[in-house]
């Protein structure tokens, strides 16, 4: 058994297992030290680690991502989305050849930051999430990945980003002896682009399957996590609760595994 199973979100295709595990346990232990948990000393992580996946194991340079290669549907509606949670800007003046909508989500990323103010890694980011909601011989790759980990019985499960949605449908589709609890970190799991791609099996509530208990964490300036109440999208007894990350790394996994808001909760539920 092991204590804690970790699933990562986007950008860590360059990443590694160890590399994951060595940022992702300190900085969960200071965040439980700080609350003078009884679990800081004692407490066991499995990385549930897909990064890989996304660039089949070679080490080749970044995709340089432009606007162009952004694809109608799916992509342009998510940028457009999370820009709707960033500060208003005008385009006025800017030679962008794009819808308008797309233009302005743009050019918001640049301003604010997010993602280091790089619509690139934006872009970036839409395109991971379009390939795990939409490749299903990379879906199921990340499935099984994350069903060798969840081999250790966990008493929670934390997902940050994109890997709340990995562990929100995992859960969902399987029934384990010892159920979980669970905690998301910077979810996407809001929008509604991504809602309505969840392919939730008919006869399920939107209770991801037999979980103990469900905390969300949403960062005031995380755009990722933009709609910051899960509880009226999913169900009435999701605990949601805001935290504040500093702005330029709002969305960071390790933001949020250091904020007291998420070591109150993991103390609470690893008893």
């Amino acid at each position: 058994m092991v204590d804690i199973v970790a699933v990562h979100g986007i950008q860590q295709h360059r990443s590694s297992r160890t590399a994951m595990h060595d940022a992702w346990l300190p900085a969960i232990v200071e965040g439980l030290r700080d609350v003078r948990s009884v679990h800081a000393d004692s407490l066991t992580l499995e990385c549930a680690f897909y990064g890989h996946e996304y660039n089949d194991g070679k080490s080749v340079g970044e995709s340089n991502y432009a606007a162009i290669d952004l694809e109608p549907g799916f992509e342009e509606e998510l940028v457009v989305a999370i820009a709707a949670g960033l500060p208003e800007v005008s385009t006025a003046g800017k030679k962008l050849y794009l819808p308008a909508a797309l233009q302005k989500a743009l050019v918001a990323v640049q301003e604010s930051r997010l993602f280091e103010g790089v619509d690139s890694a934006l872009i970036s980011f839409v395109k991971q999430v379009n390939r795990y909601l939409h490749d299903a011989e990379f879906h199921a790759r990340v499935q099984e990945e994350f069903s060798r980990a969840m081999a250790r019985s966990p008493r929670l499960v934390i997902g940050h980003s994109l890997g709340s949605v990995v562990a929100y449908d995992w859960l969902q589709r399987n029934r384990i002896e010892n159920p979980p609890a669970l905690i998301t970190v910077g979810s996407p799991l809001g929008f509604e682009a991504i809602r309505r791609r969840r392919h939730q099996p008919q006869d399920r509530s939107r209770w991801p399957g037999e979980v103990r208990a469900w905390t969300n964490i949403a960062a005031g300036h995380d755009a990722v996590a933009m709609v910051k109440k899960l509880s009226p999208l999913y169900h009435p007894d999701i605990v949601d609760r805001p935290c504040t990350n500093e702005r330029r790394t709002a969305h960071a996994a390790v933001s949020y595994l250091k904020n007291v808001n998420t070591a109150r909760a993991i103390d609470e539920m690893l008893g």
